[in-house]
């Protein structure tokens, strides 16, 4: 496949849409547990074009739809995945919302990347440990079209991607213009980047990069979660802000800002924003 045809259905996703909506881990709460296709279901339901998931590879070689480093809160577990057999991995019982066991397990890549084979957009975040195991699964499954792998700009990932056989969608988190020259220059298939703007002294901040990566038919990427409090992806225009303070100071700002995807917790209620956004403007 060339790079046209694996980009195709991002492509035409992008064109019937024109903004897309990117849910994290799937939409967890309750009983339903994050990176799980419960939670994915429901991303979908409520109007997520992208799902966004992790994996993690375990002793003996298993891949898993779960991020690391998370054990604590998921499991009450100390024990991080990465170190477990996978015999211990399915022994794991994820804890809900109220911190009760449920009859939730941690669930294997092949599995749930099989039960949405066909049209769902797929972003693969924290993988980027075990790419060449992902990239064999994906070309098992031919999957190649629906999967975007996403990572920091490192030179081993870019490295990566470089020798894969198969252009393999990839979005990159650039912080500094430095790494976007860095990815830029490389031959490998960017179809979209996200642009981290944490503060007025960002390299982004005059928005001069946007321009650029529409004008090279690069998708715009901006991250709306608040993965806590003390840091922000993008000048706090997310998330928390369009819930409690108001939408246009939140997601519509990302949409002025020329975003082309937004990556979000509540995919139902930035849906029906974008909706309603639409319909005055079409007035």
């Amino acid at each position: 496949m060339n790079r046209s045809q694996i980009a195709k259905k991002l492509q035409e996703r992008k064109a019937a849409k024109n903004l897309l909506v990117a849910v994290h881990r799937g939409c967890s709460g309750g009983n339903i547990i994050e990176n799980t296709i419960p939670a994915f279901e429901i991303a979908l339901k409520y109007g997520g074009d992208i799902i966004e998931m992790d994996a993690s590879k375990s002793t003996d070689g298993e891949l898993y739809t779960i991020h690391d480093g998370q054990e604590q809160r998921l499991f009450f577990s100390k024990h991080n995945v990465q170190t477990l057999a996978s015999e211990e991995i399915d022994q794991l019982h994820y804890r809900n919302r109220n911190s009760f066991e449920v009859k939730q397990k941690v669930q294997k890549l092949e599995a749930v990347l099989s039960h949405f084979k066909g049209n769902t957009l797929i972003n693969l975040d924290r993988a980027w440990d075990c790419w060449d195991d992902v990239y064999e699964l994906l070309d098992k499954l031919s999957m190649f079209d629906q999967v975007m792998l996403k990572s920091p700009v490192t030179d081993a990932c870019l490295d990566t991607l470089e020798r894969y056989e198969v252009p393999v969608m990839y979005i990159p988190i650039v912080k500094k213009d430095s790494e976007l020259r860095r990815v830029l220059s490389r031959n490998i298939h960017t179809v979209a980047v996200e642009v981290i703007i944490g503060s007025e002294q960002s390299d982004f901040y005059n928005l001069e990069v946007i321009r650029e990566l529409k004008d090279r038919n690069i998708l715009v990427w901006l991250n709306a979660i608040r993965l806590h409090d003390k840091s922000t992806l993008t000048l706090g225009r997310d998330d928390d802000t369009s819930l409690l303070v108001g939408e246009d100071e939140g997601w519509g700002r990302l949409v002025d800002m020329g975003a082309d995807i937004i990556q979000t917790d509540w995919p139902m209620q930035l849906s029906h924003y974008l909706r309603r956004r639409n319909a005055v403007a079409s007035r």
